[in-house]
C-alpha cells in the first residue's frame, strides 16, 4: 500500500489576484463549497481504501488443530493455507464527516447600492471588506484581528450497503 499524495486543488505557483471586498453571500457559498469539497475527497479516500483492502491479498491459515499425546506431548496441524482480502477478514476502512466548521474572519460589513452599468438601480448588496484591516495592519496598529477556522471530524459507521454480509456455513 503506497501513500496517495493529492494535488492541492489550486497550486501555490498559480497567480491570484486578491480582492478588497467580495459579496458577503459569495463568501459564505465559497465557505459552504469548500466544506463540501472536502467532504467529498474525504469520502473518495474512504471508497478508494475500500476497493485496496478488497484487492490486497493476504495468505491465512484458517485452522490449527492441537493433539495432546497421552504423554503429554502437544503437536499442532495446520490447515491448508488461502488466499484472501484485507477485506474478508473484516478489516474496513473509517468513513467520518464534518460535523461542525466555524470559520471566523475580522471583516468590515458594508451595505452598498448595486447599480448597472446603464445606471438602474440593481439593489442593496451586503460587502465584506478587508482593506481597512489591512491597512491597520500595515500601520502596525495594535488591533485584535482574528481569523480562525475550526473544523470537527466524526467517524461515522461505513454505509449499511457498502459492508459485506457475513454468514458461516459448515465446510
Amino acid at each position: 500500500m503506497s501513500p496517495t499524495i493529492r494535488e492541492p486543488l489550486f497550486s501555490p505557483a498559480l497567480k491570484v489576484k486578491e480582492t478588497e471586498q467580495a459579496s458577503f453571500a459569495d463568501l459564505i457559498r465559497l465557505v459552504a463549497e469548500s466544506v463540501a469539497d472536502a467532504q467529498a475527497a474525504l469520502d473518495r479516500s474512504s471508497a478508494s481504501l475500500l476497493r485496496e483492502l478488497a484487492e490486497t491479498p493476504v495468505e491465512i491459515i484458517p485452522s490449527i488443530t492441537e493433539t495432546i499425546s497421552q504423554g503429554g506431548e502437544v503437536t499442532y496441524k495446520h490447515g491448508k493455507p488461502r488466499t484472501v482480502s484485507l477485506l474478508d477478514l473484516g478489516v474496513m476502512p473509517t468513513f467520518y464527516q464534518f460535523s461542525q466548521t466555524v470559520i471566523e474572519i475580522q471583516m468590515d460589513l458594508k451595505i452598498t447600492e448595486a447599480t448597472t452599468e446603464s445606471g438602474t438601480r440593481k439593489g442593496l448588496v451586503l460587502l465584506a471588506d478587508t482593506s481597512a484591516i489591512r491597512f491597520e495592519r500595515k500601520l502596525d496598529r495594535d488591533m485584535k484581528i482574528v481569523s480562525k477556522i475550526t473544523a470537527t471530524l466524526v467517524p461515522v459507521p461505513m454505509p449499511l450497503r457498502i459492508e459485506p454480509v457475513r454468514s458461516t456455513e459448515n465446510a
